[in-house]
């Protein structure tokens, strides 16, 4: 994790602290049953992303589901299961808020 992203980080976890925050909405996933799975709700999932920091930052070497240059990639373990965290910033009524693509079990 290079500097750059750890100041994207600092500027996710202000939004989140604020409240400019949101789970993305998938046609391939169900973040709410992903959440279930690993036995959080929405509020500790972000309170979970609050927690995060370099030592759970992950390269993910292979093409995905919107990978892109402004994404950061997590896992950590919650509950005993390694979970897979994909999160960006975008612009929402010229406001950015944090977006959080990716909240699941790692083997999923």
């Amino acid at each position: 994790m290079d500097g750059a992203q750890l100041k994207e980080l600092s500027k996710m976890k202000e939004l989140i602290t604020i409240g400019k925050r949101r789970f993305e909405v998938r046609p391939d996933r169900d973040y709410l049953k992903d959440l279930v799975e690993l036995g959080i709700s929405e509020e500790e999932a972000w309170n979970y992303i609050l927690l995060l920091n370099k030592n759970f930052y992950f390269y993910d070497p292979k093409p995905n589901y919107y990978k892109n240059l402004n994404t950061l990639i997590f896992k950590r373990k919650i509950n005993d299961v390694l979970a897979y965290i994909k999160l960006k910033i975008e612009k929402n009524n010229n406001d950015d808020e944090v977006v959080c693509l990716s909240f699941h079990r790692d083997d999923k």
